[in-house]
């Protein structure tokens, strides 16, 4: 595909700076000078050279004082973003798999935000992914005084990945790809004619600093988010974002502390895993808000949507005593196609029972299903 020149101008000011982390580096540990040693970075060289990205990965000086800081210096910032990859990466990998992206694309958040949701920069980018307002309107995302999408882990994700793959189609080199993202395709491009090559490691010479950086950096997350075990680390359980976590989309106007007090869901937890809504209200949309909560306050919720929507609840077992009622979480890059399809419904039945008013499902989310116990479907009467 043609990359669409239009948007270079947007794009060029879109320098996604990762927003500096809120908590200072943690103090040393007992066994501080036994995370890092000679032996320790031969192993780390070892492994960089087993690392799946869609780039070489080479393992240079930035790529190491970067990872010596994910396991020494900043090793509980570096376990609180491991606890959220929990959270966020099925989300990733959802929409880097419905466009056909490369899985591994996954940790470009973690460069730019360490997985933070409401990470926001001097240079004005907001969100997981860093968009900058007008090119966060460039993809349809909305930014009001009501609602703030960049900060929407569903809308924001879908749109870097449209982005992603939009670059791709011009350069056809994640390496250059990672650049232009982080400090748009003008930059990248004049880097190109200066350097006559298009080598990223050539390219970079011509490139800002933090472009230059942006690359070893992206490998030095994947690095650490695959191999943290090898350094003593583990994830942070504690929190929101350690807990099993469902979505939902909201179609009518719902305020947080109606939220809060169907689900069972303390209010700060609500706007944790939501920081989208810049009040405490969810406004009315026509095809939908997303909304993250823990698995047991989406369902104590439903009743409340239920009514609100003036919809109400069919028991199908009842109707139709051959069947079992099951919960089905969507998982990554799985279609509504996909699940009538596993569990040999249809799309239509799919719908009914979950009162959807697309065809379109979404990670974490959770699906009534009505099947018959042999699993050979539903019993039509």
């Amino acid at each position: 595909m043609k990359f669409p020149w239009t948007i270079v101008a947007v794009l060029a000011v879109n320098s996604l700076t990762a927003t500096p982390k809120s908590d200072p580096f943690s103090e040393r540990s007992g066994d501080f000078n036994a995370r890092w040693s000679s032996e320790i970075e031969d192993k780390v060289k070892e492994r960089i050279d087993r690392l799946t990205i869609p780039f070489e990965a080479r393992y240079d000086l930035e790529v190491r004082n970067r990872i010596k800081d994910y396991v020494t210096d900043g090793y509980r910032d570096t376990e609180r973003m491991l606890g959220r990859t929990t959270a966020f990466f099925p989300i990733f990998e959802h929409y880097l798999s419905l466009h056909g992206l490369p899985r591994e694309l996954r940790y470009l958040p973690v460069v730019e935000t360490g997985l933070q949701t409401a990470a926001s920069s001097h240079a004005g980018a907001a969100g997981l992914w860093q968009f900058i307002r007008p090119t966060a309107r460039l993809y349809d995302l909305e930014v009001s005084h009501q609602v703030d999408e960049r900060y929407d882990v569903y809308r924001s994700t879908e749109a870097a990945v449209l982005m992603l793959s939009r670059l791709h189609s011009h350069y056809k080199d994640w390496s250059l790809v990672l650049a232009a993202y982080n400090c748009g395709p003008v930059r990248v491009n004049a880097a190109i004619k200066q350097a006559g090559s298009r080598d990223f490691y050539t390219v970079a010479n011509f490139l800002p600093e933090e472009t230059r950086q942006y690359v070893p950096r992206f490998i030095a997350a994947a690095y650490i988010t695959n191999y943290y075990s090898h350094h003593g680390l583990k994830p942070d359980s504690r929190g929101v974002f350690n807990q099993p976590i469902s979505g939902i989309k909201l179609y009518e106007r719902f305020t947080f502390g109606e939220i809060a007090h169907a689900s069972g869901v303390a209010l700060s937890d609500i706007r944790k895993l939501n920081p989208a809504y810049r009040g405490s209200i969810i406004p009315k949309r026509t095809d939908g808000h997303y909304l993250l909560l823990p698995a047991i306050g989406i369902k104590n919720l439903k009743p409340l949507i239920a009514a609100r929507s003036g919809q109400y609840t069919t028991d199908y077992q009842l109707l139709y005593p051959n069947t079992f009622h099951m919960n089905y979480k969507v998982r990554p890059g799985e279609t509504i196609g996909d699940v009538a399809k596993r569990f040999n419904i249809t799309e239509a039945q799919i719908r009914q029972w979950n009162q959807l008013r697309e065809a379109e499902v979404f990670v974490h989310q959770e699906l009534s299903l009505y099947v018959t116990n042999d699993g050979s479907g539903y019993i039509k009467p």
